[in-house]
């Protein structure tokens, strides 16, 4: 399926349409970040059922992107805090289990995306790392606004086409 034309200008840049499977639409930015845990560009996707983002998605949106930093933070040490808890389920090895004891700044977890979904539903991936369940696909968090719900191992979902 083919996404309409419209843009929508954000607090933090174009969101321009892209292609999305499903009859869903996709909206798509990237944001240059600077922070001590990750330096570099993050896409930004919103994604929805209507040809059309609504106020609402877009201010949440926005409310969270202008926090992406403190949001990576909470991602990261709720993925830690999880794994550490729970590694049988994560299939967390031997050797990795020395991973969930560092500093959050050395967890090994790299390039960050954010997904929107509608009803202020999100997830914040980590698409590499070192743990064997972040191949091929990363490891995300789920939100529900502002408050994590789950780590997702993604090691067994379908590719996008």
């Amino acid at each position: 399926m083919t996404n309409p034309a419209p843009t929508y200008q954000s607090a933090f840049g174009l969101l321009q349409a892209e292609a999305a499977p499903d009859d869903q639409f996709v909206w798509k930015a990237d944001i240059s970040l600077q922070h001590p845990l990750f330096s570099g560009q993050v896409p930004i996707y919103l994604i929805t059922k209507e040809a059309h983002l609504s106020p609402d998605m877009l201010r949440f949106t926005e409310q969270v992107v202008a926090n992406v930093g403190e949001y990576m933070e909470k991602s990261l040490l709720f993925i830690q805090q999880t794994l550490a808890n729970d590694p049988e389920t994560y299939k967390i090895t031997t050797a990795e289990r020395a991973w969930l004891d560092v500093d959050i700044s050395e967890f090994p977890l790299e390039f960050p995306q954010l997904t929107f979904y509608e009803s202020e539903e999100w997830m914040m991936l980590f698409a590499e790392g070192r743990f064997q369940i972040c191949d091929p696909f990363g490891i995300a968090v789920s939100y529900r606004s502002t408050v994590p719900v789950s780590v997702d191992n993604l090691e067994d979902s379908e590719p996008m086409e």
